[in-house]
């Protein structure tokens, strides 16, 4: 089978799909976060563990898919990824201590995490950079919907399937994807593509981590993403035991939040062509800011009003959703000989920036907003402040191979 035997509507939503899984499995088990800490008897705090490792999860799963994906093909780690990942999550449904879970987590992003970076890849392997513009636009924006979707059905279902039943039916979607994977995808890795050997993997790491060009699009995403992440982390228990929305409720909170995502990206799209993507990603980092002083001095005039919490977040969002595109698509048009490698490092610091994010907001949390309003607060003076360092650059890297 061959990539033009596939149609165009075909590859937008399989490539949706796959790199949404990695959101959707975060996202939908947020309103279940009160009632699994109450089942295990456990602290709020140790259930942000599972956010934690999940997040730490990822980021290896990004490192490692990379270079694998160069050295044996898209196909095969993809469906390699596919199936840890459904074994993962029934272990997860199956979960009979709060360390289990943990762990659990830990393997289902490990396998479900490189979906992320071989179906970027996937793009970058197939289609021009008007063709990827267009593609990155659409597959952000729909990827917008499943962080809203994904809560607000997780909150519906809850009571009828348990928490439990929600990683049942993560396990399902996990089958699904590996049986589509396996029956319809081909292997896009063009044939003049060649992995580095493992001898020579760190130093090639090594070059893109001294490639201020990489450096700043992969700083500024790992950045831009820790603004929003404390929300992820905080907000279950915040609005439903501090504020008394109901899960529900603050599935919808959620997904309003989220839909600043949704604006973000839908302006990437219809500006991307006129406007160059560094001009953009200012505006956005510009926007990011205005939102963390509102979040900071809503929370500080409205302690009491959730109200504080999400209408900036709204702004911060919509920031992210502009940053997150533009950074994807610049980062790796001069690396196609090495795509995999570069796009792997590329997530791995994004989420290991996000993973420490995570950690830092868990020790911080005492059931008030002020750990979110310091961590988003923080990871914002530090995109500006990397974007703003790195923002003479040098040739990348790439180029030479590509040459």
């Amino acid at each position: 089978m061959t990539q033009r035997a596939l149609s165009s509507g075909f590859w937008l939503v399989l490539l949706t799909v796959l790199i949404g899984l990695p959101r959707i499995t975060l996202d939908m088990h947020l309103p279940a976060l009160p009632a699994m800490a109450d089942d295990f008897h456990a602290s709020d705090s140790q259930l942000q563990l599972t956010l934690t490792l999940y997040a730490l999860g990822s980021a290896i799963s990004l490192l490692v898919s990379g270079p694998l994906t160069d050295r044996f093909g898209r196909r095969p780690v993809l469906l390699s990824g596919l199936l840890m990942y459904a074994v993962a999550t029934v272990a997860c449904a199956l979960a009979d201590s709060i360390g289990v879970l943990i762990v659990a987590r830990l393997f289902q992003a490990l396998g479900g995490c490189c979906t992320t970076v071989i179906g970027r890849v996937i793009v970058r392997d197939y289609f021009d950079r008007h063709e990827q513009a267009r593609l990155l636009g659409l597959i952000s924006m729909a990827m917008a919907i499943s962080p809203m979707a994904a809560p607000v059905l997780g909150s519906l279902m809850l009571p009828f399937i348990h928490w439990r039943g929600l990683f049942i039916v993560l396990a399902v979607i996990g089958v699904t994807l590996c049986l589509v994977v396996l029956r319809r995808l081909p292997e896009t890795r063009p044939p003049e593509v060649a992995a580095a050997p493992p001898s020579n993997l760190l130093r090639l790491y090594g070059q893109l981590l001294r490639d201020r060009y990489f450096l700043r699009y992969s700083l500024a995403i790992g950045c831009v993403y820790s603004t929003y992440f404390p929300f992820i982390s905080e907000s279950s228990a915040l609005l439903q035991r501090g504020f008394h929305l109901s899960a529900s409720a603050y599935a919808l909170v959620f997904a309003a939040t989220i839909s600043g995502y949704m604006l973000g990206a839908n302006l990437f799209r219809q500006l991307v062509l006129r406007v160059e993507a560094d001009q953009l990603i200012s505006a956005a980092i510009a926007l990011n800011v205005l939102g963390c002083v509102m979040l900071a001095g809503a929370t500080a005039a409205l302690p009491q009003a959730w109200l504080a919490i999400v209408l900036p977040m709204v702004v911060i969002m919509v920031s992210v959703g502009m940053v997150i595109p533009a950074c994807q698509l610049s980062v790796l048009q001069p690396y196609g000989a090495i795509a995999g490698t570069a796009s792997g490092l590329f997530f791995f610091i994004q989420m290991f920036l996000t993973a420490v994010s995570s950690w830092a907001t868990g020790l911080l949390s005492d059931g008030t907003s002020q750990p979110l309003v310091i961590m988003t607060s923080v990871a914002s003076a530090l995109l500006v402040a990397g974007w703003r360092a790195l923002q003479q650059k040098a040739a990348p890297v790439g180029q030479a191979r590509l040459g």
